[in-house]
C-alpha cells in the first residue's frame, strides 16, 4: 500500500448519492488517483497543511467554520492537505451518518476554489462509530497507506481497526515496519494517526497510551527510523512535544468543540509545514474569530 506522488481529492462520493466521475484505479485508495503524467521531483520548498476534528453534524456555525478552515487552507496553496480524523461526529444510523458525510464534503469543497488539492485523510473513532467502518472507506478509501511527496515519505495510519482499536499491531504493524524500511533512505518522513501516543488532555490514558507495551514499541521505531514528526487528532487542541527527536503534533482544532483554554492549546487552527530536501518548519494557523 504504498503510492508514489501526485494525489487528487475526490469529494465526491458516488456511496453518498452524489454524482461522481473521478476514475479510481483499483490499486489506489478511493480519493487517491493516478496522475496523467509522472510526478517529478521538484527542487526548493514544498507546503502541506494538516488539519483534524471538525464534527460539525449538521450545526451551521461548524459546518461555516469548516469552510473558513478549507478556504484558508486553500489560500496557503498547499500541495498536500491531511486530515488527523473525526470529520463527522458518527452516528448508529447509516442514513444519519451518510448525511453528515454529506454535510462535511460539501463544506470541505472551498479546498478546491484554486484548483485540485489532494487529500490524505486518517481514521478517526467517530469516522467509524456505530460498526460504519464501510461508509469511511467508501467515500476516503484505504485506512492506512503511505505515499511520496517530493523527497518526504507520508505514512497514514489507523488507530481504530476493529479488534485493534488504540493500538498499532498485527497485519498494520508488519506493514508498517516493511514501509519504514523500504523508506529508509527518505531524508523526511512523517507519520499521520488520530489517536495520539503521548495525550495531555481529556484522553490521557484512552488513547494509544491505553496500551503502554504497543505505544512504547511505535515509539521506538519511530526514534529509531527517525521519523521527523508525528501528527495526531483526537484531543481538541494544539500541543507540540518533541521525545528522543521525533517531533509529536496534536492538531484537532478544526471545530469540535475545544477541550482546553487558548493559551493551553484550546483554539481553532491548522498547521502549515513548509519543507525542503533535508528540512521542515511547523507555522500554527489560528483561526480568527
Amino acid at each position: 500500500m504504498r503510492y508514489r506522488l501526485v494525489l487528487s481529492l475526490v469529494l465526491c462520493v458516488g456511496l453518498l448519492g452524489v454524482a461522481c466521475a473521478q476514475v479510481k484505479p483499483k490499486e489506489l485508495p478511493s480519493p487517491v488517483v493516478r496522475p496523467p503524467t509522472e510526478a517529478k521531483s521538484e527542487p526548493g520548498s514544498h507546503v502541506f497543511c494538516v488539519f483534524g476534528d471538525c464534527r460539525p453534524d449538521g450545526d451551521a456555525s461548524r459546518l461555516a467554520l469548516t469552510s473558513r478552515l478549507a478556504s484558508v487552507m486553500a489560500d496557503e496553496r498547499p500541495e498536500l492537505v491531511i486530515g488527523t480524523g473525526d470529520y463527522v461526529d458518527g452516528a448508529s444510523n447509516a442514513a444519519k451518518q451518510k448525511q453528515q458525510w454529506n454535510d462535511f464534503l460539501r463544506s470541505f469543497w472551498p479546498l478546491q476554489k484554486h484548483g485540485p488539492v489532494p487529500f490524505a485523510a486518517a481514521v478517526g473513532n467517530h469516522d467509524v462509530s456505530g460498526g460504519m467502518g464501510g461508509i469511511f472507506t467508501g467515500t476516503l478509501g484505504t485506512r492506512y497507506y503511505s505515499f511520496d511527496l517530493a523527497r518526504a515519505h507520508f505514512i497514514v495510519l489507523d488507530t481504530e481497526q476493529p479488534g485493534q482499536v488504540g493500538q498499532i499491531t498485527g497485519a498494520q504493524w508488519s506493514w508498517l515496519c516493511q514501509d519504514l524500511q523500504a523508506a529508509r533512505a527518505a531524508p523526511l518522513i512523517f507519520v499521520v494517526l488520530h489517536e495520539p501516543l503521548f495525550p495531555v488532555s481529556v484522553h490521557r490514558g484512552s488513547s494509544l497510551d491505553k496500551y503502554p507495551k504497543y505505544r512504547d514499541r511505535l515509539h521506538m521505531l519511530f526514534a529509531q527510523m527517525k521519523v521527523s514528526a508525528v501528527f495526531a487528532g483526537h484531543e481538541h487542541l494544539y500541543n507540540h512535544q518533541k521525545r528522543d527527536g521525533v517531533n509529536y503534533f496534536i492538531t484537532a482544532g478544526g471545530g469540535a468543540p475545544l477541550y482546553a483554554s487558548a493559551p493551553n492549546g484550546g483554539f481553532y487552527h491548522y498547521l502549515k509545514v513548509t519543507f525542503t530536501d533535508r528540512e521542515f518548519a511547523v507555522t500554527v494557523q489560528r483561526l480568527s474569530n
